[in-house]
């Protein structure tokens, strides 16, 4: 892989690493959404539900974020596309079951709320933007095969 794409990996890895513990909605950090919820849909009721007190760190919504992080670090340090596709796929995947979950079940709540769910969640921010810079960069990677760059022989 070219040397840009290497970095845009290794950045996104570290924004989905800091964006999986902070607030993503309603300050409600992944560490405290119930990677079960992703299954089985979140509880009705309030906002506040969507987060389970004293959670495992194991069983959160973390984890996932956290691998996908993970993968992608290791694809910049490796120069591996493959594995850059896998994290990517797995924090995309993340992203859009939880926002789908969440607005089924939450999304009237959070639309007329939107100045006070949404404001100030800097997770939030961190994990799209790192999808979408890691999404990018595996795209320019998958673009650019090692037989089409330029050789000064």
């Amino acid at each position: 892989m070219r040397s840009f794409v290497d970095l845009g990996l290794f950045l996104a890895a570290v924004a989905l690493g800091i964006g999986s513990v902070l607030p993503v909605v309603g300050g409600i950090r992944p560490t405290e959404i119930p990677l079960s919820a992703l299954r089985d849909g979140f509880p009705e009721g309030d906002l506040a539900g969507v987060a389970v007190p004293g959670l495992p760190l194991h069983e959160s919504l973390a984890v996932p974020l956290v691998v996908a992080a993970i993968l992608l670090l290791a694809a910049a340090l490796f120069d591996s596309v493959a594995v850059g596709w896998a994290g990517t796929l797995i924090g995309v995947a993340t992203a859009a079951v939880f926002w789908t979950r969440l607005f089924q079940t939450h999304g009237e709540y959070v639309e007329l709320n939107r100045s006070t769910t949404l404001t100030n969640q800097n997770g939030t921010v961190l994990l799209l933007s790192g999808t979408l810079v890691a999404l990018l960069c595996c795209l320019i990677a998958l673009r650019r095969s090692p037989t089409s760059a330029a050789s000064l022989d």
